[in-house]
């Protein structure tokens, strides 16, 4: 785990390095700013070969806005076809099944006509936190190979976070062999992850427990804490981001942190600090959020940088709208996020976890009603929003095909 300063030192370490072991780069704090340049590059999983795609790894930007000099995909045609068979891209199917239609594609997706940014927070049982599905063991195998790969920029903590973290991990420990006795077994200190056969002694200091907490769901961790009387992102394992990094946001306070949202600042900001600040120890939360894509990999960074020229309408260096002509069934997924609040009782800590559900378009071929309030919320949406949620080279295709899906065009 790297461990950093203090958070209201963020504007303190200047030219402070962190090697990538797997490409050899290396990323630094901004004097005066605190945001790391990271060469995250992208990760050349089996699932992202049956995809037909090879990534380089000097990529440093998955959207290319910053390196004019990243390279190209560049197709595999040994494994090209057939196109997006993944865990993470089902194939399209006329059958209900838990495979193609399972969490993710009804449940967590908040269309609110007409659009108006709130946090859409609901109460959750405490039983309802952690979720498990028929992607578990596809997307646990590829959570070991980003820690493996990538764990300097999935996993950092500062040094006060340190009991908050270990906390985090005993109540998982607790939670899911309640829950999910016929995958985990717990025996005295120790954890037995019956699906992937690892074993954790939770009681044993030398361990990280962002790591193991990471190697144990599939949600991504973040814990915020107070420091000098303002809530402030302390650690974190987010292993599939979508549209941010974990070391350019950590030691942030919420605005810090939403700053690129459009509309966040005039229209929920006190709203998620009144909130955040009235969350009460056995009274969890939750809420949702989604976005359309062109990509279904789950480990998916981007800088601020990146963001704010999203926003400006800008789209991918390489982006071709050609290919998703005829294609966006496959070629365009739903991106929704399930994301709880937790407060913990012994630190007092915030726990945010995220929980990433990706589905290709093509479900709504044969549920022309949720088609049909799709569309409705895209035509809603502001176009600030739309260029935020990475969507300006594809919103037209994606509104065409969802029309087509809901009966309203032919």
């Amino acid at each position: 785990m790297a461990a950093l300063k203090d958070p209201a030192a963020l504007v303190w370490c200047s030219a402070e390095t962190v090697s990538s072991k797997s490409t050899q780069k290396k990323t630094s704090f901004v004097p005066g700013i605190g945001c790391l340049k990271v060469d995250y590059g992208r990760i050349s999983t089996k699932a992202n070969l049956q995809r037909g795609w090879c990534f380089s790894l000097q990529a440093s930007c998955p959207f290319g806005f910053e390196n004019k000099e990243s390279p190209k995909a560049i197709p595999n045609v040994a494994t090209r076809e057939p196109l997006l068979i993944t865990p993470y891209a089902p194939a399209p199917s006329s059958l209900p099944s838990a495979r193609n239609l399972g969490p993710g594609t009804y449940e967590y997706l908040p269309l609110k006509v007409p659009y108006k940014m709130t946090m859409g927070v609901e109460p959750m049982h405490p039983k309802d936190w952690i979720e498990i599905d028929v992607f578990y063991e596809e997307e646990m195998a590829l959570r070991r190979e980003i820690l493996a790969t990538r764990k300097e920029v999935a996993i950092a903590s500062f040094p006060e976070a340190t009991e908050a973290n270990w906390e985090v991990l005993e109540l998982l420990a607790d939670h899911l062999p309640k829950q999910f006795p016929t995958l985990f077994t717990r025996d005295g200190a120790v954890i037995h992850n019956l699906l992937t056969g690892e074993m954790f002694d939770i009681f044993n200091r030398s361990l990280d427990p962002l790591e193991i907490s990471a190697r144990l769901v599939q949600e991504d961790l973040c814990l915020m804490m107070k420091k000098d009387g303002v809530l402030r992102f302390v650690s974190g394992a987010v292993l599939f981001p979508q549209r941010w990094q974990l070391l350019e946001k950590l030691g942030m306070d919420m605005s810090s942190i939403h700053m690129p949202v459009p509309l966040y600042e005039t229209q929920i900001a006190r709203s998620v600090d009144s909130f955040m600040e009235r969350l009460k120890v056995g009274k969890p939360a939750w809420r949702s959020n989604w976005t359309i894509v062109d990509d279904p990999t789950l480990f998916q960074p981007l800088n601020e940088e990146d963001i704010y020229a999203a926003m400006e309408g800008k789209v991918k260096e390489y982006y071709d709208p050609v290919l998703h002509i005829g294609n966006a069934g496959t070629r365009l997924f739903t991106r929704c996020e399930r994301e709880t609040f937790v407060r913990l009782p012994r630190t007092q800590a915030i726990l945010f976890t995220i929980r990433t559900y990706v589905k290709p378009l093509s479900v709504f071929e044969s549920r022309p009603a949720l088609a049909a309030e799709m569309v409705k919320a895209l035509e809603a949406l502001p176009k600030s929003i739309s260029n935020y949620k990475t969507m300006a080279g594809y919103y037209h295709l994606a509104l065409n095909y969802l029309q087509k899906c809901a009966g309203l065009t032919t």
